[in-house]
Formats: structure tokens, C-alpha cells, sequence
């Protein structure tokens, strides 16, 4: 597989990218902004959105891509944010989104975190991982996106924004391995090395 384009405006996500997919796979991979505005799809799933976003970039730039997206689903929300997750946070950000659910006695949730890639012209593959959860009353720490200010993985009393500052590696497991599963998966393919069906789920 030639050079993979990993599309995303996220600084944490670029710096995790070079890190894992470069530094710990050695793969061939370039780490830039979207050059065009690729659109989300209504989904369900951060699975099916990551997958389409993948496609559509890859056959836009002619060259393999591969994008990432991150959902919250909480129960007392039917599943929302879920994959509108940024929406969320663009629209009313922490401190309303809190406020919405304050008297909410069930603040369960669970997180999903999705690598897709594709080739132009292709079907894309995704590995998709995380954590389940609950939902703090009140932002706590001062690191990462707006859900990591509050969203508490099960066994935890921090939250994972409270957790990356004290420990990075122990914060890092509650995304599950998909950023791993991906690096491996196109190591392999890169060596042209018969390549396995790629699982989704958590």
C-alpha cells in the first residue's frame, strides 16, 4: 500500500497518530488537515460515519486515507450525542450539555473510538474499540476534548481528562485498541502479507 493520508484538524489525534501508527508501526504515513470539508452522514454509529468519511476522502484525493471519529451514547439520551458528539460540544458545550441531564438519575454511557481506511476505488475496512462508563456531575481536569471532562470509565473515579494528567498509559486503555488493530493491520498490508477480516465492535 503507498503512503496513507491521515486526515484530521485534531492536535491530540495527530500527535497519538505519529506516536502509535508512525513511531510504534513505522508505517508510511503523512498527518495533515482535510484540504475540503468531508461530510458526516447521519449514522447511528461512529462506525458507519467513519467509514463513508474514509471512502469519500480517498476517492476525492485519489490516494489511500484514513480518518477517525469518536462518539458518547448515554442512555438517559436514547444514544445521544453518540456520533454527533462535536456537534454537541460546538452547540452547547460542556457546562449546558451537564445542565441537560443534572436530575437524571441513570448516567450510564459509553464511548466509541473508530479508525477507518480505504483505498480509492476500494472498500473501506474499520476497527472500532472503547469503554463503557458514567457521566460526572460536574467537569473535572483541564486535558482533552469536552467528553473527557466528565465521562468517568467504569473501575474509575477520574475522569479520563483527570486520569491522562496523572497517567497517560492507564487513560489510553478506556479507547479500546482500534488505533492499535489499524497499525497492525496495514503494517501488514504494506508487506503485502495475506490479510485477515477486519472485526468491528468494542
Amino acid at each position: 500500500m503507498p503512503e496513507v493520508l491521515y486526515l484530521t484538524t485534531n492536535p491530540g489525534k495527530a500527535r497519538e497518530a505519529r506516536d502509535i501508527l508512525i513511531g510504534q508501526y513505522g508505517l508510511n504515513l503523512q498527518v495533515e488537515s482535510p484540504p475540503f470539508e468531508i461530510p458526516e452522514i447521519q449514522s447511528d454509529s461512529c462506525a458507519k460515519v467513519a467509514l463513508f468519511s474514509a471512502r469519500f476522502a480517498a476517492d476525492r484525493l485519489g490516494q489511500p486515507c484514513l480518518v477517525s471519529d469518536t462518539g458518547l451514547y448515554l442512555d438517559c439520551l436514547g444514544g445521544l450525542p453518540g456520533p454527533y458528539n462535536a456537534h454537541f460540544d460546538r452547540q452547547i458545550g460542556v457546562e449546558k450539555f451537564l445542565r441537560l441531564i443534572q436530575h437524571e438519575a441513570n448516567r450510564m454511557a459509553r464511548l466509541e473510538n473508530c479508525f477507518a481506511c480505504c483505498e480509492p476505488g476500494q472498500e473501506p475496512v474499520v476497527f472500532s474499540g472503547g469503554s463503557t462508563g458514567s457521566i460526572a456531575f460536574e467537569p473535572r481536569g483541564n486535558l482533552g476534548r469536552w467528553h473527557e471532562l466528565f465521562y468517568i470509565p467504569d473501575g474509575e473515579e477520574r475522569t479520563l481528562s483527570e486520569l491522562r494528567q496523572i497517567d497517560p498509559g492507564r487513560e489510553s486503555q478506556y479507547w479500546g485498541g482500534a488505533i492499535h488493530e489499524m497499525g497492525a493491520w496495514l503494517r501488514r498490508s504494506s508487506n503485502h502479507k495475506p490479510l485477515p477480516e477486519p472485526q468491528e465492535g468494542l
